[in-house]
């Protein structure tokens, strides 16, 4: 294949947000107060959810565990968590030998390194998933790949749709746990490398249309390839999703030498995930906010500070969860010579609602905007445009995560925060509106009417997060508890505390924004 043509991000998405600049400064002692109540809020809240779900647990569906030094009961019922970290652990020595076997390929033979790829691979998931499970995880390239040689774009997007909303369908569904071996949670395993797979499937046919429009390219190197890309071990399982220009970049390295400094700093980064895998593990004797999706009238019989905390911690945990389930195949993936999207980052100190987006999963972020948002914007930067290409970036969401009633809620809801932001945007840079604003709003009174206008983005984003992460009674549970049953006391309480969350992520935006323009002038 040609080399793959890298134009620097930051160049290419210009257009798409909003220049960065610097917030008005507020008074210490001022910033120290939102700080302060902020965070002792959340840990309040906590604490709260913590006695709850203490309390509560022998009536909740935990696992009880014996001879621990952590607790006697135990959530387990997270299925991504339940699943995917055992078998990273036990698949450890294999990605060890998985490594320095792709080195040597690399060194004396990189021709043959997708071929090692698929081998390899192969050779890990039939046990996981089956000869069946296997054999959708080659059917499904296979088919893209056939699809690919019309090198039209509109029908592999229309073929990556149809395969992707079979997958999602429940008559599929059903034959699948038929079809898949007796194996644990074995129908759960294949869908979730399938939807990877046809993910970065579709990544290689639109750029391969891209970098071979009129198909010179021999077929049989190509399928190798993508099959290569589809199934390289670090990432078949849980992620991330590299964009495939990524992917290539790394596979045409050359083979660099192994050093001490080298070594060490993959160790101290497999600890360092581990670290936070014991850490997420830990919590779990404690705080038992999954089992409560299974019983959404105890979420209703909680206190205002219990359902704070129990927000708040599936919002961390979200966040740990993806941070071991990325972090650990990407440091394998960075051993061999490929960079891919970094873990995600904390998204609560976040002042932009598409930030979120943008910190949280970056690989999929890229793929959204290279491929759906930019392509359809185009040169035309007008609002219109940004809220047609805003909403097929959540359509795709929404096919891409699950065709359900409670994805469809999450993605319409975080679909009318960014139109709400970007419109929020375009209103601010009329000349009419910083005329007013300077006139009524001088210096740090701008910067507190902001926050004040953040939180009717913040507030609704709970309700989006907690739909995704529980479920739509557990939701509407929480809603109506600050809208209506609290009211008035909860209402100002949420208020005031996602006011002080605004301020903080300002300020954080502030300091990142001087460090940026310190390393640039240094």
């Amino acid at each position: 294949m040609p080399p793959p043509v890298l134009e620097p991000d930051r160049q290419r998405w210009q257009h798409t947000r909003k220049s960065e600049q610097l917030f008005p400064s507020i008074p210490w002692i001022e910033l120290l107060f939102y700080f302060v109540s902020f965070w002792s809020g959340c840990f309040y809240s906590l604490y709260r959810f913590y006695r709850t779900s203490q309390r509560w647990g022998q009536y909740l569906p935990v696992t009880p565990i014996e001879d621990s030094w952590f607790g006697s009961r135990q959530d387990q019922t997270d299925l991504e968590w339940y699943v995917w970290p055992p078998i990273i652990l036990s698949y450890a020595p294999w990605a060890f030998l998985h490594i320095v076997l792709a080195q040597l390929i690399r060194r004396f033979c990189p021709q043959h390194l997708c071929r090692f790829y698929i081998v390899f691979s192969v050779y890990m998931i039939i046990p996981l998933i089956g000869r069946v499970g296997t054999g959708l995880c080659f059917a499904v390239p296979s088919v893209m790949f056939v699809v690919l040689l019309t090198r039209s774009k509109v029908i592999i997007w229309l073929t990556w749709c149809l395969i992707l909303i079979l997958f999602n369908t429940q008559f599929f569904i059903s034959y699948l746990e038929s079809w898949v071996e007796d194996i644990p949670e074995g129908d759960y395993k294949v869908s979730v490398m399938v939807a990877w797979i046809i993910l970065r499937s579709l990544s290689f046919c639109l750029e391969v249309c891209d970098t071979d429009p009129e198909g010179v390219l021999s077929p049989l190197p190509l399928l190798t390839t993508l099959l290569g890309y589809c199934l390289y071990l670090p990432f078949v399982c849980t992620g991330p999703y590299m964009p495939f220009t990524d992917f290539q970049a790394g596979l045409l390295l050359p083979y660099k030498e192994w050093t001490l400094k080298r070594v060490l700093g993959m160790a101290l980064q497999i600890i360092r995930f581990l670290w936070w895998m014991g850490f997420t593990q830990t919590l779990l004797f404690h705080f038992y906010a999954h089992s409560l999706h299974f019983t959404p009238e105890l979420v209703r019989k909680m206190t205002s500070w219990s359902m704070a905390g129990f927000v708040y911690f599936l919002t961390a945990f979200l966040q740990l969860k993806y941070v071991v389930l990325y972090g650990l195949p990407s440091v394998i993936a960075r051993v061999e010579g490929y960079d891919p999207p970094r873990h995600p980052r904390c998204t609560l100190m976040t002042y932009r609602f598409s930030d979120i987006w943008r910190y949280f999963d970056h690989g999929l972020y890229r793929f959204m905007l290279k491929h759906i948002y930019i392509p359809w914007v185009g040169a035309d930067n007008s609002l219109i445009r940004q809220v047609q290409g805003t909403a097929l970036v959540f359509t795709f969401v929404y096919v891409w995560h699950g065709v359900s009633t409670q994805v469809f809620w999450w993605a319409t809801i975080n679909f009318f925060g960014v139109f709400a932001e970007k419109l929020g945007d375009s209103i601010s840079r009329m000349p009419a509106y910083e005329s007013w604003e300077s006139r009524w709003f001088p210096g740090s009174w701008q910067r507190r009417l902001h926050g004040l206008v953040a939180v009717c983005l913040y507030v609704p984003s709970l309700a989006a997060l907690t739909i995704f992460l529980s479920n739509l009674e557990n939701a509407f549970a929480i809603t109506t508890r600050i809208f209506i049953s609290g009211f008035p006391e909860c209402t100002l309480s949420t208020f005031f505390f996602m006011f002080c969350l605004g301020q903080c992520s300002m300020e954080l935006q502030n300091w990142k924004i001087r460090q940026k323009n310190k390393h640039k002038s240094s």
